[in-house]
């Protein structure tokens, strides 16, 4: 089981190699395709790449520690998430995210999570860290719904939350980290060429961003920019700097996931049209 206070920036190295793209610096999509030719070398990277991130902005969002902060700060790990970044057109937002950590103490980062994403005594959230609140708003039956199909998919996926994660289990942390899981899974299964749980594994994170991410990650990151403002505070800096790449990292997946579901529709509609093609020809003769 995977315990979400034992969250870790690298936690995608699941014995899967971090390894660059096709050597023409091909761009490879979230289904493993460079340039239409299946490298599972390449796929395998991506998902161990994707899955880096997802570890990284899940453990930001956790109350933070200092080992929280310490996985963050440490040069390798920063090197690994940078790394995975390239990979994704994403470098910049995260670097703009760990300078954002570092130049935060544990206290600063502290005071800020309290600030934002506590509850105070009699009011509300500055900032709801959610699901579902952003997918359900005040429908208190469709969010307890949401509620438990989330925890049916972190039981799926062996996602526990540990003791000291005190939360909802659709807080945006664990939702990422479930997101960070099924990535390394399907890294795995890239590796140990298993087509079948890579497929299955595809299928479900595609559920988790069409279903939960993309209706909540950005709202959510946009909440938090509207909340910090200019703040300057370098704890509330480095949660801006969070929820924008947790939202970038959702909006780039979600795009490429519809991107393979309208390649697969294609297909099928030719396959299709070619099947249409022969029962007319065999009709005319």
């Amino acid at each position: 089981m995977t315990r979400l206070d034992e969250a870790d920036g690298t936690s995608a190295t699941t014995g899967t190699d971090a390894r660059p793209t096709g050597g023409d610096g091909a761009r490879v999509d979230a289904a493993g395709v460079d340039d239409g030719v299946r490298d599972p070398a390449a796929a395998e990277a991506l998902q161990a790449s994707r899955a880096t991130l997802y570890g990284a902005v899940g453990g930001a969002f956790c109350y933070p520690d200092e080992a929280m902060r310490a996985t963050l700060t440490d040069d390798d790990a920063r090197d690994g998430v940078l790394q995975a970044a390239e990979r994704l057109g994403l470098r910049a937002e995260a670097e703009r995210f760990l300078d954002a950590v570092a130049d935060a103490s544990v206290s600063d980062l502290e005071s800020a999570y309290n600030a934002l994403f506590g509850l105070p005594d009699g009011g509300e959230y500055p900032v709801v860290p959610y699901e579902a609140h952003y997918t359900t708003g005040s429908d208190v039956g469709e969010s307890q719904r949401r509620i438990a199909t989330v925890v049916g998919l972190m039981e799926t996926f062996g996602v526990e939350p540990g003791e000291s994660f005190a939360e909802r289990q659709d807080h945006v942390a664990a939702e990422l980290e479930l997101m960070q899981v099924i990535t390394a899974q399907r890294a795995v299964a890239i590796h140990e060429g298993d087509g079948t749980a890579a497929e299955r594994l595809a299928d479900a994170e595609a559920t988790v961003l069409d279903e939960h991410l993309v209706e909540f990650v950005p709202a959510f990151a946009h909440d938090v920019e509207r909340t910090v403002g200019d703040d300057d505070g370098p704890g509330r800096r480095a949660y801006r700097a969070s929820a924008t790449l947790a939202a970038d990292l959702v909006r780039r997946d979600h795009a490429d996931s519809r991107a393979d579901g309208d390649t697969d529709d294609a297909s099928d509609a030719d396959h299709a049209d070619a099947g249409a093609s022969t029962e007319v020809s065999d009709d005319a003769e």
